[in-house]
């Protein structure tokens, strides 16, 4: 198990990321917007300010998981499961939300 890093971990890193990469590339063609206002204000001040804020916003989560999986691999499991689900549900509901006519 040392030096490896759990699923978990590696799911809600690519998911974070995605979400990173997508909305960069349907702001920067005009097709989509930022729906986090914060998220949003960063984006306002260029995509690299954003890039940071939203790395910064999951990757203390993800090292804090990876360090406390040692001590306790199943809470550690578990509440990345419940980050993932957590995000995929704001998600969807922040996309419905702006999508609804």
């Amino acid at each position: 198990m040392k030096g490896r890093v759990c699923a978990e971990s590696i799911v809600l890193s690519v998911i974070c990321l995605a979400d990173m990469f997508a909305t960069l590339f349907l702001v920067s063609i005009g097709a989509a917007g930022e729906q986090n206002p914060l998220m949003s204000a960063c984006l306002r001040q260029g995509p690299s300010i954003f890039v940071a804020a939203k790395v910064a916003s999951f990757l203390p989560f993800v090292v804090a998981t990876e360090w406390y999986r040692r001590r306790n691999p199943a809470f550690a499991r578990s509440a990345a499961r419940a980050a993932i689900v957590l995000y995929v549900s704001v998600y969807v509901m922040l996309t419905a939300r702006a999508n609804m006519i």
